[in-house]
């Protein structure tokens, strides 16, 4: 029973967290992900495709006039960089990152 009640707890206090962040998601970034044309998803299926390897993050960035996703992929034992327009999915720039 006590493992039943934890469970409870913890599963009623991840989908607080979750709503909080849905409800306190920002309206810029609502607007950005308005404006393109791929999901994340499709996004992240063409940067593995590109580089041949398997991403391990993803986000969407507004730092140019429109809306990108930055795909970190790792392949050949390298970590890469891909920016992938939101709107076309074409692949913007490929980067390996040295840190």
């Amino acid at each position: 029973m006590k493992i039943r009640k934890k469970h409870a707890i913890v599963s009623t206090a991840f989908t607080g967290l979750l709503f909080s962040g849905i409800v306190l998601a920002d309206k810029e970034d609502i607007h950005l992900l308005e404006q393109t044309k791929i999901s994340l998803t499709e996004a992240i299926t063409i940067a593995e495709n590109k580089q041949k390897g398997r991403a391990y993050e993803a986000s969407l960035d507004d730092d140019s006039f429109s809306p990108r996703y930055e795909i970190g992929v790792i392949a050949a034992d390298k970590i890469y960089e891909l920016e992938v327009d939101g709107v076309s999915g074409e692949v913007l720039g490929v980067r390996e990152d040295m840190d």
